[in-house]
């Protein structure tokens, strides 16, 4: 069974590690090796520390067994190298999201956006963005949960774009969804 959870001072370390994980998984065949170096979790640690006392920003962890198998971070829109489109009317972001390889597919992700939705609207927010990179593969996974591309920019000099929600409770409502089909 899926859960989720807010994270704890403990879960960190486990944090940064899935987090490495998901870089190389994801961008490893493009991203330059030191900026893949630079995400080693000892050096990551006191980023997800500082993060975790932001009381602007949220992060989960999510499991399928008995250890964190993902994590989400996220927060207010941040400013970003918009070359194409907009991010306006859009009021809070998934900064980060990864899933170890072995849980990819069996709905952790979605049970992840779900949940930050629920909170999110729970608070106020409306509309929900992404960024990911352009050569990202795993982008499909944000199409096919509904994202719309509404934006084009450049981060760290590589290209990205960026995948918006309009509808915060459509979100919400997708783990439920998926748990009926």
């Amino acid at each position: 069974m899926t859960q989720i959870r807010p994270t704890t001072a403990a879960d960190l370390t486990t944090i940064a590690e899935i987090h490495l994980k998901g870089w190389e998984l994801a961008y490893g065949a493009f991203l330059p090796a030191d900026q893949l170096a630079a995400m080693q979790p000892a050096k990551r640690l006191p980023l997800w520390q500082a993060w975790l006392s932001d009381p602007k920003k949220l992060i989960l962890v999510g499991s399928i067994g008995d250890e964190i198998d993902g994590f989400l971070l996220g927060g207010p829109v941040k400013d970003h190298d918009i070359r194409k489109g907009s991010t306006d009317g859009f009021d809070c972001e998934i900064y980060s999201l990864h899933c170890r390889a072995h849980v990819q597919g069996k709905g952790l992700g979605r049970a992840l956006i779900s949940a930050a939705a629920t909170h999110w609207s729970a608070a106020g927010k409306h509309a929900l963005m992404l960024w990911a990179y352009s050569d990202n593969a795993y982008r499909k996974f944000y199409e096919k949960i509904g994202g719309h591309l509404i934006a084009e920019g450049i981060d760290d000099g590589i290209p990205d774009v960026a995948y918006g929600w309009r509808s915060l409770a459509d979100l919400s409502a997708i783990r439920h969804r998926l748990e009926i089909a």
